[in-house]
């Protein structure tokens, strides 16, 4: 009776050990096939939940990395779009220079006029650019509005918003992709600090406005300077607020009209019954400076303020022109700064990768060792269990 409880625990022990060693073998096949070193959850839980979580980043990683050539491409376009619209600006500030030519005769004022308003159409037309998903470029996040629209007599109104479309480029950082049309177009640092000049000024007049500022950012009055003429050649002026005289002295160009808050300076040649009115503006829209110029273009040359204005409009382009350049260093910063994230996250995936590697990655030399000596043992177990299946209780009989 023992011999034969002794037989069948031989038998049962052999037949654990031969399942034993073919879960091995077909473990270490499997490995082998693959190339992994973890096939299931089960083979190390905690080693597999890491990977999971390493493998959820890199997947994170990924798309952030997508986010950044959508947001380069259309930081692209938009940094085209710009550098157009500089050179518009330029070119319509050197045309008007040319008009400034008191020996120009009035066809060829009038080509300059022409030349001005194929100028400013394109730069409408350029405004009102859409990208390759059917979204206007400049219209803030009111993507599917058309950003300016033209009136009848010329002036250019702004439909869209002052926000900027932005992409997340990282779990902390997101970047700008565009930049609204008003903040490009239609606020631009006005280059004679506070104030607009309208110019009335006598036959062989050449002042000018160069600076007007009001340190009274609360005063919302116009005011108005009269030249008249004073002793020894000199010229007195008037300074007047809202229609009432605050100041009258003699001129002295380097020390220029100061009132209060208010300090004008001013240059050129200036003549008796002169007039300067300013009237507050801390912007100025490139729209307008092309409705100008067209318009001052049909004047006569002989105008001393036409040829004011006309000095006024190629200030307000040079402006336009400079406040374009900023805005596309701008756009620069904004790539540089896509850049960095990219080689930010092109190094955290290689690192995530390396630890990947170290936890799922097969050492194939250690794993065709480990297969060997499992198969040596395999069949070792497997002629055991052929000589335990061959006694039998008449071997003893």
């Amino acid at each position: 009776m023992l011999t034969r409880i002794s037989s069948f625990h031989n038998y049962q022990s052999v037949q654990n050990d031969i399942s034993r060693q073919e879960a091995k073998v077909h473990q270490n096949s499997a490995q082998l096939a693959s190339g992994k070193k973890l096939l299931t959850a089960g083979d190390d839980p905690v080693a597999a939940l890491y990977a999971q979580n390493l493998t959820q980043k890199k997947e994170e990683l990924r798309q952030y990395s997508d986010t950044i050539i959508l947001a380069r491409n259309r930081l692209e376009r938009h940094e085209v779009a710009i550098a157009n619209a500089e050179q518009f600006a330029d070119d319509a500030k050197r045309s008007v220079m040319e008009m400034i030519n008191g020996s120009l005769a009035p066809e060829d004022r009038y080509a300059h006029a022409q030349d001005i308003k194929g100028i400013a159409d394109n730069f409408l037309n350029l405004t009102n650019m859409l990208d390759e998903s059917g979204n206007y470029l400049f219209s803030g996040t009111k993507s599917k509005t058309q950003p300016f629209f033209r009136s009848n007599d010329g002036t250019v109104a702004y439909a869209g918003d002052e926000y900027q479309r932005s992409l997340k480029v990282s779990g902390s950082i997101e970047v700008a992709v565009n930049d609204s049309g008003s903040k490009l177009f239609t606020e631009i640092k006005n280059p004679f600090g506070d104030y607009d000049p309208q110019y009335s000024l006598k036959e062989g007049s050449e002042l000018l406005l160069s600076k007007a500022t009001n340190t009274n950012y609360t005063d919302p009055a116009t005011y108005e300077i009269s030249f008249n003429a004073g002793a020894d050649g000199k010229y007195n002026y008037q300074l007047s607020k809202d229609g009432s005289a605050v100041k009258t002295a003699q001129f002295d160009p380097a020390d220029g009209i100061k009132y209060e808050g208010v300090d004008i300076q001013i240059r050129g040649q200036l003549k008796a019954g002169d007039t300067i009115t300013l009237e507050p503006k801390k912007t100025i829209s490139v729209f307008d400076s092309f409705k100008k110029a067209q318009e001052l273009a049909l004047n006569d040359v002989s105008d001393a303020s036409s040829t004011a204005e006309l000095h006024q409009v190629t200030d307000e382009f040079h402006a336009a022109f400079i406040h374009l350049s900023q805005a596309q260093a701008e756009v620069g910063t904004r790539q540089n700064t896509l850049d960095q994230q990219e080689m930010q996250h092109q190094d955290f995936d290689l690192t995530i990768s390396k630890s990947l590697s170290s936890i799922e990655d097969l050492d194939y030399a250690q794993a065709v060792i480990e297969f060997s000596e499992n198969t040596r043992a395999l069949q070792a177990s497997q002629q055991a269990f052929g000589k335990v299946k061959d006694i039998t209780l008449f071997n003893y009989v």
